[in-house]
This record gives C-alpha cells, sequence and structure tokens, in this order.
C-alpha cells in the first residue's frame, strides 16, 4: 500500500528529489554526486513539503509541528539534520539543518514552502532552496513575489531568499 505522500505526491516535486542528487549551483556548476546525508536532507525537506501541501488540500490548515508530519506521512527523518516547521495561514515553511556532526562543515542546509497564492482556488505554490553555505546556518526564507514590490528579473512567483538556491524543479503549481 502506498504511503499518502507517494498516492498524492506530484510527479514534478518528486522528480525534485531524484534531480536534487546531482544538484546544479548557479556560477558553480553541477557539483559531484551528493552524499547520501545530503541526499536524505533533501528527501526529507521534499517530503515534509509535500505533506504540508497534501494535509492542506485535505484539511484547510497546515501542520505545525515535525512529529505530527512524520506521524501522519510515515516520513522518516535521518538523525544528521536537525528539523523545524513554521505556519502562517498562508504558508508552511519546512527546515532541514545540519545537526552538529563530524561533517556540519560539509552539510547544506534546506528550505522547503509550501504557499497559498492569492487568486486561486486555492492553488498552492512550493519551492525548494538550499543554503549556497555548508553548515549550521538556517536558509533565508523565500519570498511570494507579487506584484513590483520586490525586484523579480525571472517574471517566477516565488524566489529563494539570500545566500540560498533553489533546488531544480522544485516549483510546482497546483
Amino acid at each position: 500500500m502506498a504511503s499518502p505522500l507517494r498516492r498524492h505526491a506530484s510527479p514534478a516535486l518528486l522528480a525534485t528529489v531524484g534531480l536534487g542528487l546531482a544538484m546544479v549551483c548557479p556560477g558553480a556548476g553541477a557539483q559531484p554526486q551528493a552524499s547520501p546525508d545530503q541526499a536524505a536532507a533533501l528527501n526529507a525537506v521534499a517530503r515534509m513539503m509535500e505533506a504540508q501541501r497534501t494535509y492542506y488540500q485535505k484539511n484547510g490548515a497546515f501542520r505545525a509541528t515535525v512529529a505530527n508530519i512524520q506521524q501522519d506521512f510515515g516520513i522518516t527523518l535521518p538523525a544528521s539534520f536537525n528539523y523545524a516547521v513554521r505556519t502562517t495561514t498562508e504558508a508552511a515553511y519546512s527546515y532541514v539543518i545540519p545537526a552538529q556532526s563530524p561533517k556540519v562543515g560539509q552539510l547544506n542546509a534546506y528550505v522547503g514552502v509550501a504557499f497559498l497564492t492569492p487568486t486561486q482556488n486555492p492553488r498552492i505554490t512550493t519551492i525548494i532552496c538550499m543554503n549556497l553555505q555548508p553548515g549550521q546556518i538556517r536558509p533565508s526564507d523565500p519570498q511570494l513575489v507579487l506584484g513590483s514590490l520586490v525586484a523579480n528579473p525571472t517574471g517566477r512567483i516565488v524566489q529563494c531568499g539570500d545566500a540560498s538556491v533553489e533546488v531544480t524543479a522544485s516549483i510546482v503549481n497546483e
């Protein structure tokens, strides 16, 4: 039997996890094959974000704790990272940050967000961002870009915060 996440996960988001193993950073070129720990962290943030999207579709609210997300969706989170969730009425942020370990300086943190986008019924847009610098630095929150209040040369509705880069194919609109 498929888990609730796999049953409702969008193909584009699940592709994110596969593509994330060979992440590309602007100006840095392709990185070598991601470490198993880094790949597990990307999988964790993708599943947490997808869980938030799925939960909102069914319940009209986001889950506010990591433990509830894990329980509801059967997500196993690697011990090499710390996890946090922050929710608002319009977004759910999932943070995956390296735990203190000998590898901490080699691992990058992630933030995944599920945004409710205005003027839709409701439409949810997601993005995953990876810190450019490894270590225990919480990634800047991605932004929902509306109107011209924020510089937006790409014209995209979501963008990563400072010092982070979008994980390839992580934007899912529905």
